[in-house]
């Protein structure tokens, strides 16, 4: 029994040493404040944000308006001389573990502010955990609550999904239980950050590929019958939420943002990105493929480009997405005498 209690406290020394050392020498892992954001049931959707909350995504804060989306209140029509930009999309929207500030739809904002003829609001209306035919009903909602004047969709690949019929809150969202608790807590450890970063990763990397998830068919065009389900449910959704835009006058644009393994080339290809601007463009919808850029901004910034942890993107990628989309958007929205001079072909390169 001594023995097995010397073990013990041996493991523990060696383990506390550890942590130590590695937060001396790393930066600090995430942190975690609660309450974390929190979801209602949807009877269409099957889950909403919480209108009116105060929480945290991560140990940054979140307001969400009567909405209930995460944004200030939102008057019905915009200001005099003022345009609006809807911004509809999963988590990488509505920006797991940041600022509202740092998401793309607020720093679009700003650059629109700054280059533009017109001044600008840009709506964070992104939804963890939503995928296109979620979309597709929020904007429904929210084009008479919000009168936008361009409408962006952030496509994500696990957006690539069939619909369903809801009966509750999808367990994988929800984020005060027990559970996640547990987990945030073990991501509060440097050693578990290290050894997530360091030797999970290295390991994932190798099986990506091998994987026979209908992401993964997504992400490398391999023939799946999920896969191509969700294939049809975005043609449909996307061929819904056009129709909606043009019934207003709505532009729609897509923008296509790549997963985390193919903005740092550990998986090459182009499979999902090529298919989902052929889906938009044989409707008509404008078209952003993401992937050149972030992929030229990894050569430099590497793996700042996403948040410690997991694949969301940072505010450091965040900035590429807001720079590419800026240009675009005040190309479509200004007549072609009124245009700066490069605006037109700038809004175009490496679409």
């Amino acid at each position: 029994m001594a023995h097995v209690v010397l073990l013990c406290g041996s493991l523990l020394v060696a383990i506390s040493v550890l942590e130590l050392s590695l937060r001396v020498l790393y930066p600090p892992p995430v942190r975690y404040l609660y309450p974390q954001e929190s979801y209602d049931f949807d009877p269409e959707m099957g889950h909403a944000l919480r209108p009116g909350q105060m929480a945290f995504t991560h140990d940054r804060p979140v307001l969400t308006s009567s909405l209930g989306i995460r944004d200030r209140e939102i008057a019905p029509e915009s200001a005099p001389g003022t345009l609006r930009v809807l911004a509809l999309g999963d988590s990488q929207t509505f920006g797991n573990g940041l600022a509202l500030s740092d998401t793309w739809p607020k720093q679009l904002e700003r650059m629109l502010q700054e280059v533009g003829v017109h001044s600008w609001e840009v709506v964070n209306a992104g939804i963890p955990g939503t995928d296109t035919w979620q979309h597709e009903i929020l904007l429904g909602r929210l084009l008479n609550a919000t009168n936008p004047h361009v409408v962006v969709l952030a496509l994500y690949v696990n957006d690539v999904v069939p619909r369903h019929d809801p009966h509750s809150v999808d367990a994988s969202v929800l984020t005060n239980t027990w559970g996640k608790r547990l987990v945030y807590l073990l991501k509060r450890s440097s050693l578990v950050t290290w050894s997530y970063s360091r030797l999970f990763l290295p390991w994932h990397a190798r099986q990506l590929g091998r994987g026979s998830s209908a992401e993964e068919a997504v992400l490398a065009g391999r023939d799946d019958a999920r896969a191509e389900r969700g294939w049809r449910q975005v043609e449909h959704s996307l061929t819904a939420m056009k129709e909606l835009c043009d019934a207003r006058g709505v532009t729609l644009l897509v923008a296509i943002l790549p997963r985390r393994d193919q903005v740092s080339g550990i998986l090459p290809g182009r499979a999902y990105n090529e298919r989902a601007r052929t889906v938009a463009k044989a409707h008509g919808i404008e078209v952003l493929d993401l992937l050149p850029s972030l992929s030229e901004e990894y050569r430099v910034r590497g793996d700042a480009l996403f948040i410690p942890w997991d694949g969301h993107n940072s505010a450091a990628a965040n900035h590429v997405i807001a720079a590419r989309l800026a240009p675009r958007i005040e190309d479509l929205t200004t007549p072609p005498g009124t245009r700066r001079p490069d605006a037109s072909a700038d809004s175009r390169s490496r679409d």
